[in-house]
């Protein structure tokens, strides 16, 4: 590795995840990354339902992270669920401790079934509503388990993200071969 290779942090071959990554998610949201083990919520912290990032947003819009359908929408209009094209299940939430009964603040601009693009915008969220209602602002994308045969999840390392333009995890599946299919 050159100098300057060294100098700017460049990935060695052997630690670049996108090499094998049959599938690459953008962050949704400008902000701080975290690891999910600094969630305050267990659900997410513990990887219960998969394993993924969190971000502390610093904008108010919600991106899709890749290409896909919205497969479902909490009524609170704080987080949905999305199919990428490889069959993949993603789940984005915003906030933890939402009211749950109270949609105020966080808007959708999709509905169910809504095929979107990487970087279009999901939902659009209040900062200044919201933030009475919740614990915190913390944005986690979460690549769910039950969703695929994936063999690993891989997180970025950097620590700010921008929405649309930082790559922020890399899914690589189990590979299949023909004995095993």
């Amino acid at each position: 590795m050159s100098f300057f290779s060294n100098l700017f942090g460049k990935l060695s071959k052997e630690n670049e995840p996108h090499d094998n990554a049959d599938l690459v998610l953008y962050a949704p949201v400008s902000g701080t990354i975290l690891p999910l083990k600094q969630v305050p919520d267990v659900v997410i912290s513990e990887r219960i339902v998969g394993d993924g990032i969190a971000i502390v947003p610093e904008s108010t819009d919600i991106l899709a992270p890749c290409d896909g359908m919205i497969s479902s929408l909490i009524a609170t209009n704080n987080a949905f669920a999305l199919r990428a094209s490889n069959g993949l299940e993603l789940y984005i939430t915003f906030g933890i401790g939402l009211d749950r009964y109270s949609a105020k603040g966080c808007t959708s601009l999709v509905k169910t079934g809504d095929m979107v693009k990487k970087g279009q915008t999901v939902l659009h969220v209040d900062m200044p509503t919201v933030s009475d209602a919740i614990e915190s602002t913390i944005t986690s994308i979460i690549v769910i388990r039950s969703s695929g045969d994936i063999a690993r999840v891989v997180s970025a390392t950097q620590s700010k993200a921008i929405a649309d333009e930082t790559p922020i995890l890399w899914v690589e599946l189990n590979k299949k071969t023909p004995e095993s299919a």
